[in-house]
């Protein structure tokens, strides 16, 4: 447990750039700064494809990668680019966002791990109502 809440208002912070940042033209940005020779990282086929067609009508040679952002050890399967590998920002988000989980929940684990097996595992009453403050939630 990160008992100042610290995990939580990152997340929160995040989800809150995240939200704040949507229908600002990062797509529209991304595909106008690529040349050819570059890499573009996204989440799914679904986005795959719809970037293959969007790199086709600019006439663009752009390698598109689907690798699921859980799995990032997948990109070092492919040979490197020509040019830049640049990460689409749906894929970031969900990048920052399972690496702010996964932080939390090894901190989690070193606590429990760490703490002697007289000691209370449970929240205080404290920790919880800190934690309750940044909650994404």
């Amino acid at each position: 447990m990160d008992h100042f809440g610290i995990g939580a208002g990152l997340l929160g912070a995040a989800n809150i750039y995240f939200q704040g940042a949507r229908q600002t033209g990062r797509t529209t940005s991304l595909i106008e700064s690529v040349k050819d020779g570059d890499r573009i990282v996204v989440r799914n086929r679904q986005e795959e494809y719809f970037l293959k067609r969007r790199m086709e009508g600019r006439g663009l040679k752009v390698d598109i990668l689907a690798v699921d952002p859980a799995t990032p050890e997948k990109l070092y399967r492919h040979p490197k680019s020509q040019g830049r590998t640049i990460f689409d920002h749906q894929w970031l988000e969900d990048y920052y966002n399972i690496s702010l989980r996964s932080i939390a929940k090894s901190l989690g684990n070193m606590q429990k791990e760490l703490s002697g097996f007289g000691t209370a595992h449970a929240e205080t009453q404290r920790g919880y109502e800190e934690m309750a403050k940044w909650r994404p939630y």
